[in-house]
């Protein structure tokens, strides 16, 4: 049973309650009824609340692990660079590990690569 059906169902039952407390005439029960028929009511406020704020909180998390790029391949490294399984060429190591981004080296010389979009130089 959800737990706002449940409090709904107590609250519910304290109001019958205090028909039928009518025909006792205590003071403290009526007292002791109308105390919990109140800390029931905020109950259900405060629920309610909590369940709006984790309906955002996993909106949230669902975009946050939307925007998160997944590393479906597991590069190797050759001279200092990334190679991917499957593509050509030398990947920056520097743009792949921080944006998660695929950037072709240029060759420099025999023994150095830089990357065109950090401007990085790979090598000796």
């Amino acid at each position: 049973m959800d737990v706002l059906a449940t409090l709904n169902h107590s609250i519910s039952l304290v109001s019958r309650l205090r028909e039928i407390s009518k025909n006792i005439s205590e003071a403290e029960f009526k007292n002791l009824l109308a105390d919990l028929s109140s800390e029931l009511a905020d109950a259900k406020i405060h629920i309610a609340e909590l369940k709006t704020q984790l309906a955002a909180l996993s909106e949230e998390n669902r975009s946050l692990k939307a925007a998160v790029p997944e590393s479906k391949q597991t590069p190797t490294q050759k001279w200092g660079c990334y190679q991917f399984e499957g593509e050509q060429g030398l990947f920056c190591t520097a743009c792949y590990d921080s944006k998660g981004k695929k950037s072709l080296t240029n060759r420099l010389s025999s023994t150095r690569r830089s990357c065109p979009v950090c401007k990085s130089v790979i090598g000796t």
